[in-house]
């Protein structure tokens, strides 16, 4: 989500835009608005796009190269695992994301001649917000934390919640906010610069991480993330549903952070915060060890 919170997040979806934007290169990471894609190779893509984030947005230094496993599968191009073996660990691990035979989005809304999917895209929730309370002295097993209610509110528009593809808590517990087959947008890049040709082009995941107050900072704003950002079992989580969405689409999905989408634009968000890649990097390596024994 964003550290506007969630409801600003919501409102994402229904702002209108063209159906084109003329063509050239937007945004930090130089997306191609012809090629619907960011520059550069698959690997190169995924060292802009996962640049580490700092507090309000703030982009830290660029990454030399990528970890050795994001590199392995996107540079050297390993083979994705099977349907079938996947299939059988989500099973396995009670985790059920609609399945692995049915189809992924497409951009330019769903449109039948468009790419696949093609990012897979990390956001923090930025809720729930404690203000200048602290965080829960076990952020990773508090109720509240981990309740997903807040992200499916009874009723709500269909246009506009779930905010995302798949919502994540910091137990590794998993929830389908909107199918995979369904285009859907979730950052001020894809809505408010390229437009509808980005509709279905990502796939979002919404991590739950809480945000509190930063005293220095006047006024209201959710600056403070937890540290660690992240539940080791949110990583472990995190590599088997990039994996599990990868065998899905047909093929690797680049990685993404919604902060560094938004990079540069009014309002950016600023989240994942204190997102550690070098610790995904190691899950996925463990992971796809296992998905090779089996």
């Amino acid at each position: 989500m964003s550290a506007a919170g969630l409801l600003l997040a919501a409102l994402v979806q229904p702002v209108a835009m063209p159906s084109a934007v003329p063509a050239g290169l937007v945004g930090r990471c130089r997306f191609d608005t012809v090629a619907l894609s960011f520059a550069g190779s698959p690997a190169e893509q995924a060292q802009c796009l996962m640049r580490p984030l700092g507090k309000r947005g703030v982009l830290g230094k660029e990454l030399a190269r990528l970890p050795r496993g994001l590199s392995v599968v996107l540079k050297r191009g390993t083979a994705l695992p099977t349907r079938e073996v996947v299939e059988r660990v989500l099973a396995s691990e009670g985790v059920d994301i609609g399945g692995l035979d049915g189809p992924v989005s497409r951009a330019n809304d769903g449109e039948a001649t468009a790419p696949l999917a093609r990012y897979f895209v990390i956001h923090d929730t930025s809720t729930p917000y404690y203000g200048d309370e602290p965080f829960p002295a076990d952020v990773d097993g508090d109720a509240r934390v981990n309740d997903f209610a807040p992200y499916f509110p009874v009723g709500a528009d269909p246009e506009k919640y779930p905010v995302a593809h798949l919502f994540l808590n910091r137990q590794g517990v998993v929830k389908v906010g909107q199918p995979l087959s369904r285009p859907w947008r979730a950052t001020k890049l894809e809505t408010r610069v390229i437009g509808l040709p980005a509709k279905g082009l990502f796939l979002h995941v919404e991590t739950v991480a809480p945000r509190r107050r930063d005293p220095s900072i006047a006024g209201w704003n959710d600056a403070i993330a937890p540290r660690p950002g992240f539940s080791q079992r949110q990583y472990e989580r995190l590599a088997l549903l990039y994996v599990a969405a990868s065998a899905r689409a047909g093929g690797w999905l680049i990685p993404a952070q919604h902060g560094t989408m938004d990079h540069g634009l009014e309002q950016a968000h600023d989240d994942p915060q204190n997102f550690e890649l070098k610790r995904f990097d190691r899950a996925l390596r463990k992971l796809l060890r296992r998905l090779r024994e089996r």
